[in-house]
């Protein structure tokens, strides 16, 4: 007589106590549990410098990423060995900014073209009547 596999989705479920059902459970395998923490500190810590950046710079580039990195490799006797390694990246401060002019010469200058264009002497308006100051006009 030989044996007859019934087909994979009619084999009922064996229940196995020990089976990781949840993220939480295989990240809580790393390092004792610490790694978990170590996620959860980082994930808090991102949080608040989004916030920070909001209030500084407003929400223009106000974006982060976390990246979790678990590798997996299988032995020869069915056993898994695992990493994992997580990664936090903040928002990005803009950059300074300032503002100056350029002189003549192609120099940086605090002083403003036009302040410099309002301190020359008043030009002569001619013709005019020296009396009443009316400008005439040049026909």
């Amino acid at each position: 007589m030989t044996k007859h596999k019934p087909p994979q989705d009619q084999v009922p479920e064996q229940h196995d106590p020990y089976k990781l059902r949840s993220l939480e459970q295989i990240l809580g395998l790393f390092d004792g549990g610490d790694f978990l923490t170590e996620v959860m500190d980082g994930h808090r810590k991102l949080q608040v410098e989004l916030l920070d950046h909001a209030g500084e710079h407003g929400s223009k580039g106000c974006d982060g990423t976390m990246t979790i990195k678990i590798g997996y490799a299988l032995g020869k006797s069915g056993d898994v060995s695992m990493s994992a390694k997580a990664e936090f990246k903040g928002p990005k401060k803009p950059a300074s900014s300032a503002a100056a002019f350029i002189n003549d010469k192609g120099e940086l200058t605090l002083y403003s073209p036009f302040l410099a264009r309002m301190h020359q002497p008043v030009r002569d308006v001619t013709p005019h009547d020296p009396e009443t100051g009316e400008v005439r006009d040049v026909d």
